[in-house]
């Protein structure tokens, strides 16, 4: 039997980004991902390469409605050359309340890569979306599966 029961999967209605503590509410999707890097390593006798691990990417995106201009702000005050670009850490939290428990992940170094300036399209309302790319994560908490 199937130790897993559909009404136990996450729902990402209940996921909340936070920034020093300070909940992002703007924003309804976000995601992490990593991407394993390998070289190619030739090897006698074998038509294929084998592969060898040489690191890994962080990069993710988040998305939601626009309530405010603040956010785009301080990532736009980079354009500023005696201005830093915003590098931030935030913490990424699941917690739904039909789950097996709570799923938390600290990302570090955030650094954005695209944000949006201006979006309007008649009769809609307006959602921006925010790349980025990060130093590392951590699971500070995680869900056992059964």
């Amino acid at each position: 039997m199937n130790p897993n029961q559909a009404h136990e999967a996450f729902s990402g209605t209940y996921a909340k980004i936070f920034e020093s503590g300070r909940w992002l509410a703007q924003f309804h999707s976000v995601e992490l991902k990593v991407e394993a890097k390998y070289d190619d390593i030739p090897q006698s006798g074998k038509l294929n390469p084998g592969k060898k691990f040489v690191g890994f990417e962080i990069t993710g995106s988040m998305k939601g409605s626009q309530y405010g201009s603040e956010f785009i702000e301080r990532l736009s005050a980079a354009k500023d050359p005696s201005i830093p670009p915003l590098v931030t850490n935030m913490t990424m939290v699941n917690e739904d309340p039909a789950a097996r428990g709570p799923y938390k992940v600290e990302v570090s170094g955030i650094k954005f890569t695209s944000w949006p300036v201006f979006i309007a399209e008649h009769g809609s309302p307006v959602e921006q979306e925010f790349e980025f790319v990060a130093e590392d994560y951590e699971i500070v908490q995680g869900v056992p599966d059964l």
